[in-house]
């Protein structure tokens, strides 16, 4: 049976038709990516299956009982309530299902007959649904998902209104995750994750039971951790089995086959209208008028549509200069009393291709402007090379003048221009028509990165330093822009999230830890590929210095079980509870012979992933055998 059903589905926005006959099927447990250009109605499905919008027509059909997950926009907290209160809350189902399953239990103990045989089948339904919410361990299901997407402990019992935006946006998003919904509905969930938040989510989606409907511009989550991909394109949608990349494949494929019948059909259908025009009135009549209604009852196939806009981003000419374009030593920043770094020395050659990684508030943004000469550092220098030109990319778009229009904004660098060229240049990122005389604060997020991306190749540098130039670009913008970056010739400094950005550009990683700063040869993934063996060699030098562990597990048998005077207060919650530890133990062990496959020890992601699996079962069969032992 699906969860969910969307047929023939119609919005339109005054003139504007966003969803012509969109139609989709999610059954339990599926993990589907929804991709599509912006502005082309992503969120509108959301929006619809979650019933913050209604459909024009069609229809959209939730199964009865299901339970939906949608991240609001603008989260709400309640006066007083606390970040780890507000996350919590998104269990109260859960919360409500144990209280019952307590009530329950102690009932059980002092009826027989049908009514126990009731209590029975309720107690199992409630136990499941607790299970498959992973509701056993609360309070550690709250800490494990706020911890994973970044929200500190120094935040958990902060009050939640007093967060930063992006703060109050993971408290929104651990929210709906902790709540074990049976289809989540996630709108660029990574937005306000750091690497480790994004790499965090990226496998919590893949391991939870439940289903997912995600959108995201995050080529690595979508080609990791969902089983299909849904394309929304001219307001229908077309689902693709597989992940992001094997849709690229299929949507290529079908295009051409498309194409390919349609244009057979024209030619039949011009060669049947020539006949027709030629024998109509002829001795051949009869033929022309019965050839005429054949034509009139043929299926017409569509043209194809294959959308694809994207900017065409011819690089900037980078300014000759020397093979140094700049060194860096002793630099110290921070602010207050927070230290972000101390003691940095960094070097960057013509040509080198750098990345710039680190947790959310670790300090890259203040490195990068330092580097640029946009900022001044508490300690130390930034010594240029010979004609070294910065061109610097900023995220939050300041360089626009709020009281002008894209084509004002390239009219002021290019003065010399005609009305043409400064068009021309302006068509090459997608804005056409009326599009060039739009306000600035009517831009979208991904039109003003587009227009700072016309500006900054207006210049010439020798070296550009980039703080998230992939954000509110579309996956068709993030492209044109890596095949602009590939093809400048000079220097680039570059903070991002988008790990394919970061594996298909940089040569170099440069890390910002708490107080320091630390460089590593390669792409991301020979960053990550780093970090995870000291990590994997950290825990085993702090195994072997650890002592002998007592097994978390332990058999169960007349000997052991707990004195209980003659007689188990409740035995069906008793017996319950050890068929719960008979089966977390079959669980650690599968998970320990886990670590003696090659493919896992081998692989220090798998491992690590493992190695969490196995603390997480030994953590709550810690508290089930607790239970066992003081029951009384």
């Amino acid at each position: 049976m699906s969860l969910l059903r969307l047929d023939d589905v119609h919005r339109h926005y005054g003139a504007q038709d966003v969803l012509r006959g969109a139609s989709l099927q999610i059954d339990p447990g599926q993990k589907l990516g929804l991709v599509g250009r912006n502005g082309g109605g992503k969120t509108t499905i959301l929006r619809l299956i979650a019933g913050e919008e209604a459909a024009d027509r069609g229809t959209v059909t939730v199964a009865r009982g299901a339970r939906l997950g949608h991240v609001p926009q603008l989260a709400a907290f309640g006066p007083g309530v606390t970040t780890r209160d507000h996350v919590r809350g998104g269990m109260a189902e859960v919360l409500e299902a144990a209280a019952q399953l307590e009530e329950i239990g102690e009932r059980m103990g002092r009826v027989e007959g049908g009514e126990l045989e009731r209590l029975m089948k309720e107690h199992d339904r409630l136990t499941a649904r607790i299970e498959g919410a992973g509701g056993w361990e609360i309070d550690r299901r709250v800490e494990t998902v706020m911890s994973g997407i970044g929200l500190g402990k120094e935040l958990w019992d902060r009050e939640a209104d007093t967060l930063s935006g992006g703060e109050k946006s993971r408290a929104a998003l651990a929210r709906e995750l902790v709540a074990g919904h049976d289809l989540l509905l996630l709108d660029e969930p990574t937005n306000h994750l750091d690497l480790a938040g994004i790499e965090w989510i990226e496998a919590w989606i893949r391991e939870i039971p439940g289903a997912v409907l995600i959108v995201s511009h995050d080529r690595r989550l979508l080609s990791s951790a969902v089983d299909a991909i849904v394309e929304l394109e001219g307001g229908r949608l077309r689902r693709y089995p597989g992940n992001y990349g094997r849709y690229l494949e299929l949507r290529e494929e079908r295009h051409k086959t498309e194409t390919r019948a349609f244009e057979l059909q024209q030619d039949v259908i011009r060669r049947e209208e020539a006949l027709i025009r030629k024998h109509m009135g002829s001795q051949r009549t009869t033929e022309a008028k019965g050839r005429q209604k054949r034509l009139d009852h043929i299926v017409r196939l569509e043209r194809p549509v294959n959308d694809i806009r994207r900017p065409r981003i011819k690089p900037p000419k980078a300014a000759r200069g020397g093979e140094l374009v700049l060194e860096a030593a002793g630099l110290a920043a921070g602010y207050d009393s927070n230290e972000l770094f101390r003691g940095v020395g960094l070097r960057i050659g013509r040509g080198d291709r750098v990345g710039v990684v680190g947790r959310n508030g670790a300090g890259k943004t203040t490195l990068l402007k330092i580097l640029a000469g946009r900022g001044a550092p508490s300690a130390g220098e930034v010594t240029y090379g010979h004609k070294a030109v910065c061109a610097l990319y900023d995220q939050d778009t300041s360089r626009l003048h709020e009281d002008g229009t894209p084509y004002t904004e390239i009219r002021r660098e290019r003065p010399a221009w005609t009305d043409l060229e400064v068009r021309n240049h302006l068509a090459r990122f997608l804005f056409r028509g009326a599009e060039v005389d739009k306000p600035i604060p009517a831009l979208s997020g991904g039109e003003r990165a587009r227009l700072c991306l016309s500006l900054l190749v207006l210049s010439e540098p020798s070296w550009m330093a980039l703080d998230e130039p992939t954000n509110h670009l579309d996956l068709a913008g993030r492209t044109a822009l890596e095949e602009m970056l590939s093809e400048f010739g000079g220097a680039l400094v570059c903070i991002s999230h988008d790990r394919e950005f970061l594996d298909g550009l940089c040569t170099r990683i440069v890390e910002v830890l708490p107080g320091s700063v630390r460089s590593f040869p390669g792409n991301y993934s020979a960053w990550r590929r780093a970090r995870e063996q000291e990590e994997a060699a950290l825990l085993e030098a702090r195994r072997r210095k650890a002592p002998p562990r007592k097994s978390a597990g332990k058999p169960r048998n007349e000997s052991s079980a707990p004195a209980r005077d003659g007689k188990i207060r409740n035995p069906w919650r008793f017996k319950r509870l050890e068929e719960r530890i008979i089966r977390l133990e079959e669980k650690l062990e599968k998970q320990q012979s886990e670590l003696a496959k090659e493919e896992v020890y081998r692989d220090a992601n798998r491992l690590r992933e493992v190695q969490v699996r196995i603390a997480e079962i030994e953590r709550e069969l810690q508290g089930a055998n607790a239970e066992w032992e003081s029951w009384a």
